[in-house]
C-alpha cells in the first residue's frame, strides 16, 4: 500500500490541487490551543520528550473542585458530520467518533538515537497543525545540514497543510527556495510568526556536550546541570 501511495504522489516537478491528494474537506483557519512540550536528558543519558495538551485554551473550562486540574476537551478533535469544530476543521469521515478510536493529533515528540543507542536529539513542539513540519525541519537542519540546535530551532520555517493549498513561510525564509517552489506551481503566503514553538536538545559529538534551546518565537530558557 505504501509503495502504491509513493508511486502515485512522487512527482517532485509540480504541485497539484487538493483533490489529487484525496483531500475532501474545505475549511481551515489558524489554530490556537493549550499544548506544552518539554525535552529532558538526565545525567545517565536517559531522555524524555513529553508533549501534553488540553486541546484548546483552558480545555473544557471546567476545573476539578478538589484537584484544581483543568479538564481537557479532546473530544473536539474528533469530526462530527456536517459540523465545523472549534479549530475551524470541516468534518472528515476518517476522523469520525467510533469505538476504540482516538482523535487525530499533531503531537510529535521525537527522540533520535544512533546505531549504538546514544541520544542524538530530543525534540517536540506546541502549536497545533504546524507541529509536525516544525519538528521535522529542526531535525533535518540539525542532522543533515550541520546546524547546531539553536540555529536549527531559530531558523525560519515553511509549512504546507494541503488545505488551504498554499505554502506558509516566515518572512526571512530563503527566497531561492521559495522561487523554486513557485516555479513548480506552489502558492505562497508570508507570515511573521511560524506558529509552532520547538524545544530541543542535541548531543554535540565534537564538544561531547548536550546543547539545548528554547524557541525564540515564544521565549524562555533551557536549564542544565
Amino acid at each position: 500500500m505504501l509503495r502504491v501511495f509513493v508511486k502515485k504522489f512522487s512527482n517532485d516537478e509540480k504541485t497539484f490541487a487538493e483533490e489529487y491528494y484525496g483531500y475532501n474537506t474545505s475549511k481551515r483557519q489558524s489554530l490556537s490551543g493549550g499544548t506544552a512540550h518539554i525535552s529532558i536528558v538526565d545525567e545517565h543519558g536517559d531522555a524524555l520528550a513529553i508533549t501534553s495538551t488540553i486541546n484548546t485554551y483552558f480545555g473544557s473550562m471546567i476545573v476539578g473542585a478538589q484537584t484544581g486540574i483543568i479538564y481537557n476537551n479532546e473530544m473536539d478533535d474528533f469530526s462530527i458530520a456536517n459540523k465545523i469544530n472549534y479549530h475551524g476543521f470541516s468534518a472528515s469521515p476518517n476522523n469520525y467518533i467510533g469505538p476504540g478510536k482516538r482523535p487525530v493529533s499533531s503531537q510529535s515528540p521525537l527522540i533520535i538515537v544512533d546505531k549504538q543507542g546514544n541520544i542524538r536529539q530530543v525534540l517536540g513542539a506546541s502549536g497545533g497543525m504546524k507541529i509536525p513540519t516544525s519538528v521535522a525541519q529542526v531535525a533535518l537542519l540539525n542532522l543533515l545540514f550541520d546546524k547546531n540546535i539553536k540555529e536549527s530551532i531559530d531558523h525560519p520555517r515553511i509549512h504546507h497543510h494541503l488545505s488551504p493549498n498554499e505554502i506558509i513561510f516566515e518572512e526571512t525564509f530563503d527566497q531561492n527556495i521559495l522561487n523554486e517552489l513557485r516555479r513548480r506551481g506552489h502558492k505562497t503566503t508570508c507570515t511573521s510568526y511560524g506558529g509552532s514553538v520547538v524545544q530541543g536538545i542535541e548531543w554535540r559529538l565534537q564538544e561531547k556536550q548536550y546543547w539545548a534551546n528554547c524557541d525564540i518565537r515564544k521565549g524562555g530558557n533551557p536549564y542544565g546541570y
